[in-house]
């Protein structure tokens, strides 16, 4: 049997790197199996180098930003979605000068989050 999570129920997290980000379902929230988060970037906002052991879909929802793989700059405006490989050292950032809004989706209900250089969020 399937259920509903309230948006209005699940927790905000403001972030030092000008980043707003919200899981809107994962294992805490009683998912088996995959992991749904939104991100707010404020302008300048960012995600540092990180990787996973699973893959990851970026989608672009509003907003214009970059997402840097491997030293390079992807260009990554509102309707564009990002394939991030298992292990890719990857990072987004807002490069407008509207609020970036993102979804990000996760094949396991808690993917962990490995920092290149101990910048956890």
């Amino acid at each position: 049997m399937g259920f509903i999570i309230s948006k209005s129920a699940l927790e905000l997290e403001q972030l030092s790197t000008g980043r707003t980000r919200q899981w809107l379902a994962n294992g805490q929230s009683g998912t088996a199996s995959t992991a749904l988060i939104e991100n707010y970037f404020e302008e300048g906002g960012f995600v540092p180098p990180h990787y996973h052991r699973t893959e990851e879909l970026l989608v672009c929802l509003e907003g214009h930003g970059v997402v840097i793989m491997d030293d390079t700059f992807y260009d990554f405006p509102a309707g564009s979605v990002a394939v991030i490989t298992p292990l890719n050292v990857h990072e987004v950032r807002n490069t407008g000068k509207a609020v970036m809004r993102m979804l990000g989706f996760f094949p396991e209900a808690e993917p962990k989050t490995i920092w290149v250089n101990n910048d956890e969020e």
